[in-house]
Formats: structure tokens, sequence, C-alpha cells
């Protein structure tokens, strides 16, 4: 499952630079629309295989009940308006589960619900316990919907809004709705994967300095699939909203990636050497 989950990180590292400019250029070929929907498969699958590689059973029900919880809010968001406010999603990203939600989007809240888990988890260390690492997966998971909405709204047109707000036109419940489906979330996640379930990401461990540089970048890599996803997702949003012109969500962006840079920074200098 490890081998998997880097071979679908690295597959999406490859496509990545294209796609972002291409993207941010409004250059993407006509041929090339499918793109989208399956750079989203490979991150939810990256995850996936990251969760069964590295958690084993556990890691397998936290994945699937996330998913059904992704897959069960989609649904009733779109047939009822609740939680996140009235919305239909276009034809543009298949297949679709009983005609109404994407595959891709399911997998999408894989990637955005492990990955902002996995930041605060690595955030927060021990601090916080339970409800504070919930509480700030919740934001970082809004974080990352008020950089998706617009290129998802405006540029790729994956779903339009019914109700409307003052945010791009995204009313105000749908952000209250993705914190409290983030914050469920990893309540699941941190039930099923509390430390020292499996490999604990972050400072416990590191790789021995004798290993070769190729040796340590994929335990580095592989230790924080989903965290890394998350922060490769937002550079490429960031890119496409500043240049396609939506500057406040851009400047979401570039607040989370210059907070991520430094509190990256901090939490290596506090990680011991190995050797």
């Amino acid at each position: 499952m490890q081998w998997l989950s880097l071979a679908c990180f690295f597959a999406y590292c490859a496509v990545f630079p294209g796609s972002t400019i291409t993207v941010a250029l409004d250059a993407v070929p006509s041929w090339g629309l499918w793109m989208g929907a399956a750079m989203l498969i490979v991150q939810g699958l990256a995850v996936i295989f990251w969760a069964l590689g590295m958690h084993g059973a556990r890691g397998g029900l936290a994945v699937t009940l996330a998913g059904v919880l992704a897959w069960a809010v989609e649904h009733i968001g779109e047939t009822t308006g609740w939680p996140f406010g009235r919305y239909l999603y276009t034809e543009m990203l298949q297949p679709q589960i009983l005609g109404i939600v994407p595959v891709p989007i399911t997998l999408a809240w894989l990637m955005a619900g492990f990955g902002s888990w996995q930041l605060a988890r690595l955030t927060l260390g021990d601090r916080g316990g339970c409800i504070g690492l919930a509480a700030l997966t919740g934001v970082l998971i809004v974080v990352l919907d008020l950089q998706i909405e617009t290129v998802a709204t405006f540029i790729n047109s994956y779903w339009t809004w019914i109700d409307t707000g003052p945010y791009y036109q995204v009313p105000p419940q749908n952000f209250a709705g993705w914190w409290g489906v983030g914050f469920l979330m990893a309540l699941i996640v941190s039930f099923l994967l509390p430390p020292g379930a499996g490999i604990e990401p972050g400072v416990s461990q590191s790789p021995a300095t004798t290993l070769s540089v190729w040796s340590r970048t994929l335990w580095f890599v592989w230790h924080r699939v989903p965290a890394l996803l998350y922060i490769l997702s937002s550079i490429f949003f960031t890119a496409a909203n500043l240049a396609r012109g939506y500057p406040l969500a851009g400047l979401v962006g570039v607040i989370f990636l210059a907070v991520a840079a430094w509190l990256g920074a901090t939490l290596r200098q506090r990680q011991p050497r190995g050797g």
C-alpha cells in the first residue's frame, strides 16, 4: 500500500505543474477537461492507500467512514440544501453516484479531510486534545474551501450556487457546513487513528542520516501524504485565483502558505536528529 500511495502522489506531482499553469492561464485544451476529475480521484486514492498502509484495518475503516460521511452530506446537500445551502452539480465531473454526487468530489473530501486533520495534528502535537484537533481541522478545511469555491464555480464549472452570499456569491452557511463536516470527520479519524496507532506522523521518528537522500525523501513524503496533498492543492488554487482575478481567495491561499511555511520550519527545528 505504501508504494501505491507514493505512486499516486508522484503521479499527481508529475501532472501538477502543467495543470496549474494551464488553469491559471485559461489554457486548458478541450481534450484535457477530464484531467480535473482524474486529479481529484488520484488524490483520494493516494489518501486511501496511505491510510491502509500506515494504519492497516483501522485506516481502512477510517477512510470508509469518512468517505460515507462525505458522500452522505453531499447527497443530502444537493437534494435538500442542508447543510451547505442550495447548489447543483453540473455534468463536468463524472461518474456520479445515483446521478447526484460525483465520485471525484467524494474522493476530494478524503484529501481535504485527512489533509486538514494531519496538518492540525502536526501543528498541535500533544496539545489541544481531541476536540481541539477537530476544531482546528474544521478551520483548515474551511480555509481550503475559501480557495476552492471560485475555481470550482467560476473557472471549472463543477457546481452552481442557487443560494448566494457576499463571498464570491457563496452563502455563509456553506462555510459553517464545511467546518461542521470537517469537525465530525476529524473526530471519527482521531478515534480510529489515535497517537501511536500505526506509525505516528510528525516528530516522533526520523530516518537515519546514513540513508540516501532519496530514501529520506520517500520517508518524509510517505509520513505526510495527506498534508502534502492539501498544501499542493492550496498552491494550485492560489495560483489560479490570483491569475484569474479572484484576489481575496488568492490572498487566503497566500496567507495559509506563508503560515504553513513558518510552522514547517519551526517544527523541523524541534525534530530530533536521526542517527
